[in-house]
This record gives C-alpha cells, structure tokens and sequence, in this order.
C-alpha cells in the first residue's frame, strides 16, 4: 500500500497525466484498501482527486468511505486537509456521495483546512500595493464556503476575480504543481474567475531592462491591466 500510495502521489504532485497508470493503481487499491493506513488512504484521495482521475469508480465506493471512517482518529492535520479536497471533488466535481464518510469527520477535513494560514510573503504586500494604486479596493484572505482561504479578490468589469499570489513552492520547471492545478480548477468548478500571478513574471518587473524605463509601480500596474484583461481563466 505504502508503494502505491506514494507513486500516485508522486505523480499528481507534479501534475503529470498518467490515466493508464491511475487506472491500475484504482483496481489494486481496491483489492488491498482494507491494508492502508491513514497517511496511504490520504494520499491516493488526494491523489486521485488531483488528477481528476474519474474513471476508477469502484474505488471510492461505501467501502472506502467505511475504511476512512475507520481511521477517523489516525489522520493527522495534513491527511485532513487532503482528505477535505478529495471530499470536495468527489462531491462536488463528480457528483458522488456513496464513497464519503460520516458528516462529522467531513467537518474535520473542513476544520483543518479552513485553518490552514501563513504570513503574508513580500511578493503578497507587492500585489495588494499594485492592485490599490488601481483603485480596484482588494479584498485580503477572504474564505470560501469550502474552506479556500484567497489571496486577493478584485472586482473587474462586474466580476469578482481571485488573485492567486504563486509562489516559487507553486510551480516544478515552471510548471504548476498537482497543488496548485487543484486549486485553480475547484476554485473554478465553485464558480470563482481566477488570475494566476506567477512569481517569476512579478520578479522581472523590478528586474529586467525595460525600454521606456518605467517605475516598477508603473510597470506593475500596466502588468496587472493587462492580466485582469487576457488571462483570467
């Protein structure tokens, strides 16, 4: 199990698609669920919910959720929070409940994710900066219903848009994470416009040569314009 667990987790962390592979690690994690752990049974979840891997519904069947409740009391503050996003995407992305366990321990996946927090970075004050010399009023750390605790909220042209800081923990070669990939779509998925601000872009405009040797304010600020009008997804 430990084996198992660890490659789909593997590959879902760096975003890489592998179907035929999550395709038979669904069948032999069903065959052998009763011999995961909790840290195992987190990990494929979270695993399967990153990929968005659909197609293995005998895995995430009334056995699994029995099995999760099970180890209710085995799971620690980061197992919670994966088990709360595969929870999300099972009901909420694929439309199924059979697999889910009880209502209370979903109110702790819920709990440990919601209070996830951390200090606001450098790169955070910069965006909140920029975004206000726009007179566009940023909202800070605002939570949703489902725990998704957001950057920044903007209002732009009638829609409120979630800022996604990215930091360079965000990204492998540049790439999103499995991490971040999953927040974006289920912030999607819950109705949310989202602007992915990558670390490396904010960092080149304090950095690089620019022709008409504009202030970094200015800079910034034509970036953002420019971002909150092609590249909210």
């Amino acid at each position: 199990p430990q084996e198992l667990a660890s490659l789909a987790w593997a590959f879902a962390t760096v975003g890489q698609p592998a179907p035929a592979l999550f395709d038979g690690l669904a069948v032999v994690a069903a065959q052998r669920l009763t011999f995961f752990k909790p840290l195992e049974v987190a990990n494929v979840a979270w695993a399967f919910a990153a990929a968005d891997h659909r197609t293995a519904p005998a895995l995430f069947d009334e056995g699994f959720g029995r099995h999760v409740e099970s180890l209710g009391g085995g799971f620690n503050d980061g197992s919670l929070v994966q088990l709360h996003q595969w929870a999300l995407w099972l009901e909420r992305e694929c439309g199924r409940a059979d697999g889910l366990p009880s209502e209370q321990l979903r109110a702790r996946f819920h709990a440990a994710f919601a209070s996830r927090g951390g200090r606001p970075s450098r790169l955070h004050k910069e965006v909140l900066s920029a975004l206000a010399s726009l007179r566009l009023e940023p909202a800070e750390h605002l939570q949703t219903d489902e725990g998704y605790t957001l950057d920044l909220v903007v209002e732009w042209r009638g829609e409120k848009v979630a800022v996604m800081v990215d930091a360079p923990w965000h990204f492998h070669n540049r790439q999103p994470t499995g991490h971040t990939l999953l927040r974006r779509r289920q912030l999607r998925h819950f109705g949310w416009r989202v602007l992915p601000l990558p670390h490396w872009e904010w960092s080149t405009l304090y950095h690089s040569a620019v022709a008409d040797d504009a202030p970094p304010q200015r800079r910034m600020q034509t970036y953002l314009l420019y971002a909150l009008e092609q590249r909210v997804i």
